[in-house]
């Protein structure tokens, strides 16, 4: 049995590095295939996903919905019906959503390893159990093993602490180094390694050391990237993070009495898997509604935007800072690409400057939050105020927009 379990596994640099020279695309890049994509995930746990999901993260220190805040005056600013956000400033003691799709992907992946099965609407292993198999087993030495730009590494460093594992993070090394602290300093003992160069390579690092021959009872490779066609289904860590959309759609019928949902919904965009979770769920066959998804991505690493315009999934260059820096991917996830690909309407690219502004606007909604979940915010700033781009979104008077702020307020650098 092997710990190396493909979850969301990056393609190899050597082919990334043949489709790179991509020519940008405009700032704002729609998508034809948007308007009749439906979307049917698939899961192994039948239609009650969701709600197993929501219970689980219910079982972990900390669990609370967090917040869905009317912005009025952003809306009346921008001449549209309302603005929500839904805030991750705070979720589960991180400063980010990533915790989410970490804890329920290394909780799975763990399961899997120790060959415990999850059956359809009975009890969920608790993580003393789990713990309790582990040690057991005799496989106390086992390690998590991940690659992030940030919030993912302490995401899954701290899961993997709740059951008692060590983890072993590798970084780029243009992350920032407050960032590589933080990361250190969560979960058991969590070792940080800089790879010179992007997430990519760093991913690619990841995934050899946890391949090391002789290894496989001690290293469980688990990230939120994944290529093309790969064998395993990265669908974990999209799974956790309907627990925040599943919270979205309670508190906006309570907000609204039920009688006014989104009609779009801005995203941010890394390598992909919260846009993808997004869009599944807004995209779902089962809706009866009809809401426009937009990413939105930094103009330094708008891969998507370079894969829309062209029709296939492409890579782009990086540039080597952004106060972005989780959304620095020029590669999306290959899994994420297959929805994205079908049910984003638009993509939308952002500079540093719109994001920071972005970061004070909502700082003066009482609204604490860093660049990525501010990001959303200035995409929405941007396509409305692109006349073509805006009435062919159909931001009109009535339209009702829902921004993902997918972290809390964090150090950067102010960009002049």
């Amino acid at each position: 049995m092997s710990a190396t379990l493909l979850i969301n596994l990056p393609a190899r640099r050597s082919q990334l590095s043949r489709a790179a020279s991509v020519i940008m695309p405009p700032t704002v890049q729609f998508n034809s295939s948007a308007t009749s994509w439906r979307s049917s995930p698939p899961t192994d746990l039948g239609s009650t996903t969701s709600q197993t999901i929501q219970t689980f993260h219910s079982l972990l220190p900390s669990y609370s919905p967090t917040p869905l805040q009317p912005l009025p005056s952003i809306a009346q600013d921008l001449g549209i019906k309302a603005v929500y956000l839904k805030s991750e400033a705070s979720r589960l003691g991180l400063p980010s959503f990533k915790i989410l799709g970490a804890s329920w992907a290394v909780y799975r992946a763990v399961l899997e390893f120790l060959a415990v099965g999850l059956v359809p609407n009975q009890a969920l292993p608790s993580l003393d159990d789990i713990k309790k198999v582990i040690h057991d087993r005799g496989l106390d030495e086992l390690k998590v093993i991940t690659a992030t730009a940030g919030n993912w590494g302490r995401a899954v460093a701290k899961m993997a602490g709740y059951l008692g594992l060590k983890t072993v993070v590798f970084g780029s090394d243009h992350m920032h180094p407050t960032t590589r602290e933080l990361i250190r300093n969560e979960g058991l003992g969590t070792e940080v390694r800089v790879v010179k160069g992007s997430i990519v390579d760093a991913a690619n690092e990841a995934r050899e050391y946890a391949m090391e021959e002789g290894r496989e009872k001690e290293r469980l490779l688990v990230m939120d990237m994944g290529f093309v066609g790969g064998e395993k289904v990265p669908g974990w860590v999209v799974e956790g993070y309907s627990t925040m959309l599943t919270e979205y759609e309670t508190q906006i019928r309570e907000q609204t009495d039920g009688q006014r949902g989104a009609t779009h919904a801005f995203v941010p965009c890394g390598c992909g898997s919260i846009a993808s979770a997004v869009t599944q769920f807004f995209r779902d066959a089962k809706r009866e509604d009809d809401v426009k998804v937009v990413v939105v991505e930094p103009d330094s690493a708008a891969c998507l935007l370079a894969s829309l315009e062209r029709g296939e999934y492409s890579t782009v260059e990086t540039g080597d800072e952004t106060i972005m820096c989780g959304m620095n991917c020029g590669t999306l996830s290959g899994s994420a690409w297959e929805v994205l690909g079908k049910g984003v309407e638009a993509g939308v690219a952002v500079t540093d400057k719109e994001a920071h502004r972005a970061v004070v606007d909502l700082e003066n909604e009482g609204v604490e939050a860093g660049p990525c979940g501010a990001a959303t915010l200035a995409g929405l700033r941007r396509v409305c105020a692109d006349v073509s781009a805006r009435e062919k979104l159909g931001l009109g008077a009535e339209a009702v927009v829902v921004l993902f702020c997918t972290e809390g307020k964090r150090e950067y650098e102010v960009p002049v």
